[in-house]
């Protein structure tokens, strides 16, 4: 009775770690699919802006995301730093609407990063499998030469997509790197921060 009642113990255990998975996301968004033609391209004359300080403000920042589908368990890590897709976004931002990133260096402004949080989902359906994802973040606009606070915003991306039959862990994937470009994007389109930044 002991044997059968560890045997099944055991099998329990296997069954249920099993049902983990762990998925490596290269967080490599194509930012080149920003588009030029936004508020911040409006600022005149140009800026330099830098990269400040970065906090992740999530509940668990050990993974990128955690999902569910049926009995399985999906666990998400970033192949790199998460910061580091996101300044690289506002690195591009910042060039293509015609100002400049000077990383680390002084410029004129430093921008703080908090990220909020970050959430991915695939979803299976009769006919179609969907993935979405959301991340949202808070930055601040700092004057890096009088420390002064410029400007602070929430910003959100989001993506929504699906295909016919079957949905590969890939089809999340990318709808992580849409919904940081979509976030990306929003600051661009920011015409507060814009006002702002003009004064």
């Amino acid at each position: 009775m002991i044997r059968r009642t560890l045997f099944t113990g055991l099998l329990v255990i296997l069954l249920l770690a099993s049902c983990s998975h762990t998925v490596n996301v290269a967080l490599r968004p194509d930012f080149n699919n920003l588009y030029t033609e936004n508020e911040l391209s409006k600022v005149q004359p140009s800026m330099k802006f830098g990269e400040g300080a970065f906090t992740d403000k999530r509940a668990d920042a050990s993974k990128l995301a955690t999902f569910k589908q049926g009995i399985h368990t999906y666990n998400l890590y970033g192949e790199r730093p998460e910061d580091e897709a996101l300044f690289e976004g506002l690195d591009a931002l910042m060039t293509s609407s015609g100002h400049e990133w000077v990383g680390k260096e002084t410029g004129d402004v430093k921008i703080n990063i908090q990220l909020l949080s970050f959430q991915a989902s695939r979803n299976a359906g009769f006919v179609k499998v969907g993935a979405t994802s959301s991340i949202q973040i808070k930055l601040d606009f700092i004057d890096a030469q009088t420390d002064e606070m410029l400007y602070s915003q929430v910003y959100n991306g989001t993506d929504e997509r699906d295909q016919a039959l079957v949905g590969l862990m890939g089809m999340v994937k990318e709808s992580i790197d849409a919904s940081i470009i979509d976030c990306i994007q929003g600051v661009g389109d920011d015409a507060d921060l814009a006002r702002a930044l003009k004064k």
